[in-house]
């Protein structure tokens, strides 16, 4: 009985190179999130900013020129505006929240596989649980060393052609 368990639990190359390929998928996906989310964030900055500017212009120091007063008053309503369709579209939610909740929704689908994918700063990586055995975690870790070494080598000798 202790054979079978192990037969079913022995991972071969082609199993470590699917988790190294999902691996980088998970990774690609978290940088272009986060990337897509600090392009919101510095919209959302750009209008709050503009929407303070323009109060502090229509209401504390209005221009005596009927027309500036006007165009001043019509850009505040345009910024919050823009601000409050940004919340009430989904935009923020969807752009913003759900880069942040990438991880913690990503584990809870890989809980089943024993498999969870922790951040290391900018980069991201997949690990097991302890329930998997430590020679198939060792053995992932080799490869993985392996095939980020093929693919700088790769990456190198495309460089010098």
């Amino acid at each position: 009985m202790q054979s079978t368990s192990r037969q079913a639990l022995h991972a071969d190359q082609a199993t470590y190179r699917d988790l190294v390929i999902f691996e980088e998928r998970l990774r690609g996906n978290m940088t272009r999130l986060q990337r897509r989310k600090r392009k919101y964030e510095a919209l959302l900055t750009g209008i709050i900013i503009l929407l303070v500017y323009f109060f502090y212009v229509v209401f504390l120091a209005p221009s005596k020129d009927f027309i500036i007063h006007l165009l001043n008053t019509t850009a505040l309503l345009v910024a919050a505006g823009s601000l409050v369709f940004i919340y009430r579209s989904g935009i923020y939610s969807e752009k913003i929240v759900f880069a942040g909740e990438f991880i913690p929704h990503c584990n809870r689908a890989l809980r089943s596989f024993n498999l969870q994918f922790n951040r290391r700063g900018e980069s991201g990586v997949l690990s097991f649980y302890r329930r998997i055995p430590l020679e198939i975690q060792q053995g992932f870790d080799a490869y993985r060393r392996q095939y980020y070494a093929r693919k700088r080598a790769r990456q190198a000798k495309q460089k010098v052609t």
